[in-house]
């Protein structure tokens, strides 16, 4: 069990040379994660202290390598997520494992955290047409592709027919579009920055690895809106603001759509047995009206 209140962050913090750092606020101070805002010289950061192991499984040293090189190349190198530091002693390391944690140091991005409104969403758009376009990046994502893991679960359940049907339509999405992808992508890990430019955070499986899975994340886990009781909506003036921002006047096609869609169906499996087993028959229910918003949707975009 990891226990990070037992972590001296100020020892920790040394190691980038801060010797009388405040520590100003733990965000998740219920998770086995560590991320702390720090002011040094009245200058703000971020340290993230990441359990070697998550769901009883080693992330290693190449895990962590990835979140770094991550923030390296499109923090230190393109401007559209935080910097990252590297230590005082080596500028070449920019993490250290201490304390069964992984710890590194990023710049705390001043700013406001992206709303869920049309003129974000094509801010949003945007941001990741420009993520999706950039080249010189090699190491893979940590998101699992594979859809093989789907089919044991649900057994007990009786849409578990139709559940496995969902899986056989789903394509082998390591055969198409390989780019950069952050793998979590919306309002919720995004800044706009003081200058008014988005900047994405939260790079943990951040890496090369299918676009439409990226990119169809929100169409299902995010534009549909829910209530308590499960009244059910849907963002469709969300969902148009965030094409028009990727897509521009580029015309979609068909083929690229349903893709699409199929990326917003595995994202949104993937989550299914994140809530626990209570909320798995509403997050199925989720699900289905999601895919009936496709052709309406579709519809929307053929009169635009």
């Amino acid at each position: 069990m990891y226990n990070p209140q037992s972590i001296n962050l100020h020892e920790i913090l040394t190691y980038w040379g801060f010797s009388d750092a405040e520590i100003i606020k733990h965000f998740h101070p219920d998770s086995p994660r560590i991320v702390a805002k720090i002011r040094n010289e009245n200058t703000y950061y971020i340290l993230k202290g990441i359990p070697d192991t998550r769901d009883g499984e080693s992330r290693g040293e190449q895990t962590i390598r990835g979140n770094v090189l991550a923030h390296q190349f499109l923090g230190n190198q393109k401007g559209i997520a935080p910097r990252i530091f590297p230590t005082k002693c080596d500028k070449q390391q920019y993490y250290l494992n201490k304390d069964s944690y992984w710890f590194y140091l990023i710049e705390f991005v001043q700013g406001r955290p992206m709303q869920e409104t049309p003129e974000d969403e094509f801010m949003l758009g945007k941001l990741a047409r420009m993520l999706h376009s950039l080249e010189g990046y090699s190491f893979p994502s940590a998101l699992n592709e594979n859809k093989q893991r789907f089919y044991s679960w649900f057994r007990e359940k009786p849409f578990k027919a139709a559940f496995d049907m969902l899986l056989d339509s789903l394509p082998d999405f390591e055969k198409y579009d390989r780019c950069l992808i952050h793998t979590d992508l919306g309002p919720h890990n995004t800044i706009v920055g003081i200058n008014g430019e988005a900047v994405l955070i939260d790079l943990d499986d951040c890496g090369i690895g299918s676009r439409y899975l990226d990119l169809g994340w929100a169409f299902i886990m995010q534009f549909v809106e829910h209530t308590e009781d499960m009244q059910l909506s849907y963002r469709f003036d969300l969902a148009l603001a965030f094409l028009k921002g990727y897509y521009g006047t580029t015309h979609l096609p068909e083929k690229e759509y349903d893709l699409l869609w199929q990326g917003a169906v595995y994202m949104h499996i993937s989550y299914m047995q994140s809530y626990g087993p209570d909320a798995v028959d509403s997050l199925w229910e989720i699900l289905q009206f999601g895919l009936n918003q496709k052709p309406v949707l579709w519809k929307m975009i053929q009169n635009t």
